[in-house]
């Protein structure tokens, strides 16, 4: 026996597949709006909550930048007579000529003793692969590297930085990568994630960390005793850039010196001095087999690589209330930079200071040209047509920086010329 349907009953039955065909597709079409409104309104807290992150920062800057002017007007228009002020700036040249004779007085660390009781690492100089590598494991575990050890590495890492140029000239075989990484700003997890994922520094793997290592995370000390720790191990393939936040004065408003001293309560002044003098030596670009220059902040329309690579990096100190207050950043000159017979600093000292400072501070933007960087406070925005130029005029191919947050770890502008890798 078979049931053969009637016509009523197909038409009623196509009826309901109709129905709930439609049905389907209006829930399907409310589930996609419902969906899009969601995205679109996470997309705006995002925006929002970057927007946000971005106006702190930089508002940050230009409160350090407006705190350096004030400074720097009381001291030209509150201090005593010039001849006062040429003898404090006589001071801080005869600091500087004893440096190197004082440098066994101030930071000795053989008068250190290490106790019994120390269950950190013991370190052995020169400095060995087993010994950066015992250096990772005890900050991995949060152990504290003793005093005695953290003057030694500061020290040795102090000469060879004297020794290095102020741009750095990489060559990568065709068969070997480098690892460029962008402001590590204290955190240690990130850097051994980076670590994890890439391998240790080494001949084989080279590295070049772009600057701001330090201030705003906890363990900014520890990333710089492993880095430096690998740059005495493989100087030919370790490369540290100086960033804007490698400055004392800086890091007493962003934690740096905070931490150190709570660390090293005895000996952390001591610490702090040798790094403000390490950060004055650290190179200020690499440039990658002739084609990539890699940079904290960026370039203007007045770089010039040549004048850079000639000039005394070590020269261009962190702002002084000894010196003059002509800037709209965060480095200015030595007292040492100015004309010895009128303390005036001179044309040639304004612009190597200004190159430095470009260099450290600099952000690019979509439109063509080069403007005073006002949101910082300090460097300038260039376009493409200043990336071209410069890039160019040095055959070049790409300029590689930091300096700026992105939200994919990275970002290209100016026709794929400038590309930003901060973490």
């Amino acid at each position: 026996m078979c049931f053969i349907p009637s016509p009523l009953y197909s038409l009623c039955s196509k009826q309901s597949v109709k129905n709930v065909y439609i049905s389907t597709i209006r829930a399907a079409l409310l589930i996609q709006r419902w969906y899009r409104q969601y995205v679109a309104r996470l997309e705006i807290r995002r925006r929002c909550t970057w927007n946000i992150f971005q106006s702190i920062e930089y508002a940050g800057e230009q409160d350090q930048i407006k705190l350096y002017n004030f400074f720097g007007f009381l001291m030209d228009h509150f201090t005593p007579a010039s001849c006062e002020r040429n003898l404090i700036s006589h001071i801080f040249r005869k600091n500087e000529i004893c440096w190197d004779t004082e440098w066994e007085r101030y930071f000795c660390y053989k008068s250190i003793e290490v106790p019994d009781s120390y269950s950190g690492p013991h370190l052995t100089f020169p400095m060995t692969f087993c010994g950066v590598s015992k250096l990772v494991e005890a900050f991995k575990h949060k152990q504290q590297l003793h005093a005695r050890y953290v003057l030694q590495l500061l020290g040795e890492t102090w000469k060879l930085l004297r020794i290095l140029p102020n741009i750095n000239q990489v060559s990568v075989c065709h068969t070997k990568e480098i690892t460029i990484c962008g402001d590590l700003h204290g955190h240690l997890e990130d850097l051994l994630l980076i670590f994890y994922k890439n391998g240790l520094p080494s001949s084989e793997k080279p590295y070049v960390f772009n600057g701001d290592f330090v201030d705003r995370g906890k363990n900014s000390l520890e990333i710089l005793l492993i880095l430096f720790g690998f740059l005495l191990v493989y100087p030919n393939d370790v490369h540290l850039n100086r960033g804007n936040h490698e400055d004392h004065i800086v890091n007493l408003r962003y934690g740096f010196t905070k931490e150190v001293l709570g660390k090293y309560r005895m000996h952390g002044k001591k610490i702090l001095k040798l790094l403000q003098k390490i950060f004055s030596w650290l190179p200020l670009a690499t440039v990658i087999d002739h084609k990539v220059l890699i940079v904290h902040g960026g370039i203007s329309d007045t770089t010039d690589l040549d004048t850079i690579a000639r000039m005394d990096r070590h020269k261009v100190r962190e702002r002084r209330l000894a010196g003059f207050d002509q800037s709209y950043g965060e480095l200015t000159r030595s007292d040492s930079d100015s004309d010895p017979e009128s303390g005036e600093p001179t044309e040639t000292d304004e612009h190597e200071w200004k190159q430095i400072v470009d260099m450290l501070w600099s952000d690019p933007m979509p439109q063509n040209g080069c403007i005073p960087n006002e949101v910082r406070g300090g460097g300038c925005y260039w376009g493409a047509d200043v990336t071209e130029e410069v890039l160019g005029r040095h055959n070049l191919q790409l300029l590689i920086r930091s300096h700026e947050c992105k939200q994919e770890g990275y970002e290209f502008c100016h026709n794929r010329m400038v590309s930003a890798n901060e973490m």
